[in-house]
């Protein structure tokens, strides 16, 4: 059965998470991720702000640091194939998604409340299921949204998991002209971004 939200605000804010955010979150110091944080590890992986470790994507992927606003730890942006700036796809890690529940299946229906509040889309959950997401047990769901008016559309996957009792995710946004096609392929590299990340050390609340 598939289960839609209705997300109304601003139209230009469709471009927040990927465009100016993105520039936003560059521009920021909040978290002091610059590259003096990242450090190149042997078998290819990076290691970030000293406290999380992954596979980066190829190029063109660019990595976008996250601050207070932007709501993400860190992403990574690509401006896709098209003739318009809202081609393109952003991919994230989130510490702090939307909502309050410790309960992944409860927190997933808090955060698609807000998911695409600055929008006017109409998001439909295509799948929901269970998938293994750092060490543990966690939660995937794959959306879509449209906007017949505007003549764009957005194809979307999150996943919950937890770092300690805390619910984290991950999510990735593809947003397109309502008659062009998604690319795929960046689904998977970020398939292979999430299964790839683990943290150095615990953080201040597991170790509470």
């Amino acid at each position: 059965m598939r289960i839609t939200y209705v997300a109304i605000s601003l139209v230009a804010a469709l471009l927040l998470p990927f465009g100016q955010a993105a520039g936003q979150a560059q521009k920021s110091d909040t978290h002091e991720h610059d590259s003096a944080a990242i450090v190149r590890n042997a078998d290819g992986t990076i290691t970030y702000g000293g406290e999380y470790r992954f596979v980066p994507p190829p190029s063109p992927w660019e990595l976008i640091p996250g601050n207070e606003s932007s709501r993400f730890v860190f992403g990574f942006y690509r401006k896709d194939p098209g003739k318009v700036q809202l081609e393109s796809t952003f991919f994230a890690y989130d510490e702090e998604p939307y909502g309050y529940s410790l309960n992944i299946e409860d927190r997933s229906r808090e955060f698609l409340k807000r998911f695409f509040w600055d929008s006017f889309v109409k998001v439909t959950v295509l799948e929901k299921k269970k998938v293994s997401v750092l060490g543990a047990e966690g939660l995937a769901l794959t959306l879509e949204g449209k906007d017949p008016v505007a003549g764009q559309k957005v194809r979307s996957k999150v996943i919950f998991g937890k770092r300690g009792a805390r619910v984290v995710a991950f999510y990735i946004r593809q947003w397109r002209l309502i008659d062009n096609n998604y690319d795929l392929s960046a689904f998977e590299t970020f398939d292979r971004f999430v299964a790839s990340l683990r943290f150095v050390h615990k953080s201040f609340y597991e170790e509470l």
